[in-house]
């Protein structure tokens, strides 16, 4: 497809001398959920004042705004007011926020990234105020958050998200769950099916083929198979649920 292509030609038409990361371009298609979530996961690493623009838009050219965005915790966000800054937000809050305005000649309706956030994102990297972008927006949608609830007996939570490699991300925090052991044997409840899996630190430690459990990278509860699918393993979908006893 050229769209990536001309969406990077659009901000170097503007900004010759801005540098270009690509985060992600394989979210599922107008998967907002999905795409919010990785969209925090991400951006975490960022330096502060970095400038991103995200954009999985299936309602491009209707009603819905587009939006800037300055987080509290100093980044920028170009991206459409559909809820793919949800997840964004509740990590790093919101400072303040700009419609941008949508032109009604000389921009497509179907390619907002190219025609509006792109030449935004370039205009603020060539140190154009923020408060230049737009009119103030006073709401953003928000998606709802579904959030894990952990007791002393039992964790509850949600699939998340899945990997490309097959492997269950959830929504329970590994923080909360200092009482586990490494080598120790879980029981996990997923979508009603009752599992024992191991609870271990690497995806090494555990046979190859077989399904584990483990904290991830970014300190979600996480359940894999070492160098398989878990996900087509245990025909496991986002939003299935997930009951860890403790």
């Amino acid at each position: 497809d050229p769209y990536v292509a001309q969406l990077k030609g659009s901000i170097k038409t503007v900004s010759p001398t801005a540098e270009i990361l690509d985060l992600s371009h394989a979210n599922a298609d107008f998967d907002i959920p999905a795409a919010s979530y990785l969209l925090a996961k991400s951006t975490r690493t960022l330096p502060l004042g970095t400038i991103i623009i995200a954009v999985v838009d299936p309602t491009v050219g209707s009603a819905r705004a587009g939006l800037a965005v300055r987080t509290q915790a100093g980044r920028f966000y170009l991206a459409p007011d559909n809820g793919i800054l949800t997840e964004v937000l509740a990590r790093e809050g919101l400072a303040e926020a700009r419609t941008l305005p949508i032109p009604t000649e000389g921009a497509s309706s179907t390619f907002h990234a190219r025609d509006i956030f792109g030449p935004a994102a370039a205009r603020l990297a060539n140190e154009k105020s923020f408060d230049s972008l737009g009119t103030k927006a006073e709401k953003i949608l928000r998606l709802p958050r579904n959030t894990a609830t952990v007791m002393p007996t039992m964790a509850k939570g949600q699939v998340l998200f899945l990997d490309h490699y097959g492997n269950i991300l959830t929504n329970i925090p590994g923080s909360e769950l200092g009482k586990l052991k490494i080598g120790q044997l879980l029981t996990v409840t997923v979508k009603g099916k009752s599992l024992s899996l191991p609870f271990l630190r690497t995806y090494a430690e555990a046979p190859a083929s077989r399904p584990f459990a483990l904290i991830n990278s970014d300190g979600e509860f996480e359940i894999a198979v070492n160098q398989g699918s878990a996900a087509k393993e245990l025909g496991i979908k986002v939003g299935d649920p997930v009951v860890l006893k403790l």
